[in-house]
């Protein structure tokens, strides 16, 4: 063979060859799965006539999508890696679901932790079900069945070991008529010391916050938001129990339970509301929303807590505000622009007026209620 045929042929050969490597780098080749990791399912429940499910192996029969995924911990660290598998939407559509018919998701793991993804996430991010991490052909053990990438969204968002997703069609309004600043609400509550990183710091169970509200509705969310925007929604049943908001210590306040892996908390909660009530934490509610001047003196528009919170149309309200030694002062919701809650150095945390507002101030408020 001519040697310029030869060198031809060696250069086919090595492009092939090339070829053949690259098409096997997406997913590194490892012998035959393995039948007990491509049979774990997931159910799916909620808003259907019957519970459905689908394996891992179903799953890797659907369309796959690829990301560079990137998402912060509530720690701050920055987790990167390469994820690839069904999107939900893909997933509902082969058990016949229709994925533009529901309000609401919620993923649980295998460990019980659990998120619900909203109206808003569901538009504008792609939810996608990981089933292999950097190439490798099955999920480690501690992320299996299957992981959520919710590209865009913190670390909360991004279940592991998703076993469980359910469905809702509609979500309950939220009618928010107490505001309450969290402190003077759980005065008298004895604080539990839940340990986090070598550290015992005060917490205080949600479920006793919860009985001291007029009304919670078990089948509404229960949503925080920290100091720096970040929102989080749960399901007011899956948190009725054994879920805590630590209070005291580093990244206070924060929410805690077994099932919530340390990194997936939300830190420096500034506000959380269940259907009918809404508890403030004013250090981190001034970072969010920022501070007014009156006088000499700096403090929170009660205005902007109220309208962040989820009250609107306040001109049209009326509203009581109820200090923690029970006095009162009733206001037109025309006037709450005029008044400022200040954080005091003890600890309390009053109400005073612009001058001309003409109302009394409040010494340590306890609750903004609509009447």
């Amino acid at each position: 063979m001519p040697k310029i045929e030869r060198s031809a042929c060696l250069y086919l050969v090595l492009f092939l060859l090339c070829f053949a490597l690259a098409g096997c780098a997406g997913e590194k080749a490892s012998g035959p799965r393995n039948p007990e990791y491509e049979n774990l399912k997931i159910v799916v429940e909620g808003d259907l006539e019957e519970p459905r499910e689908i394996t891992v192996g179903e799953m890797r029969t659907l369309p796959r999508k690829e990301l560079n995924a990137s998402f912060t911990r509530t720690t701050g660290l920055l987790e990167e890696f390469k994820a690839a598998g069904p999107t939900v939407k893909d997933v509902l559509d082969h058990l016949g679901i229709d994925y533009q018919d529901y309000k609401g998701i919620g993923f649980t793991g295998k460990d019980n932790y659990y998120c619900l993804v909203t109206p808003e996430i569901m538009a504008e991010r792609e939810l996608i079900l990981a089933l292999t991490i950097d190439g490798e052909q099955e999920l480690p053990e501690e992320l299996q069945p299957a992981r959520l990438c919710v590209q865009g969204e913190h670390g909360p968002y991004w279940v592991k070991m998703v076993d469980k997703i359910v469905l809702y069609k509609e979500i309950p309004e939220k009618d928010i008529t107490s505001v309450w600043v969290f402190k003077n609400l759980a005065e008298g509550i004895e604080p539990y010391p839940y340990e986090y990183y070598g550290s015992k710091d005060d917490a205080i169970e949600l479920a006793q916050i919860f009985s001291r509200f007029d009304n919670v509705d078990s089948k509404a969310f229960f949503t925080m938001k920290s100091a720096d925007g970040f929102k989080k929604n749960e399901a007011i049943n899956m948190i009725t129990q054994g879920y805590y908001i630590k209070v005291s210590g580093e990244d206070a306040p924060m929410n805690m339970a077994p099932n919530i892996k340390l990194g997936m908390n939300v830190a420096h909660i500034a506000w959380f509301s269940t259907n009918a009530d809404a508890a403030i934490f004013p250090e981190e509610m001034a970072q969010l929303v920022g501070e007014q001047e009156a006088g000499a003196q700096r403090g929170i528009s009660l205005k902007a807590i109220l309208e962040e919170v989820g009250l609107f149309d306040l001109e049209e309200k009326q509203f009581e505000l109820i200090g923690t030694d029970g006095n009162s002062v009733k206001v037109s919701g025309q006037d709450l622009n005029k008044g400022l809650l200040l954080i005091n150095a003890d600890g309390t945390y009053p109400v005073i007026w612009q001058e001309g507002a003409g109302h009394k101030s409040v010494d340590n408020l306890l609750r903004i209620r609509s009447i």
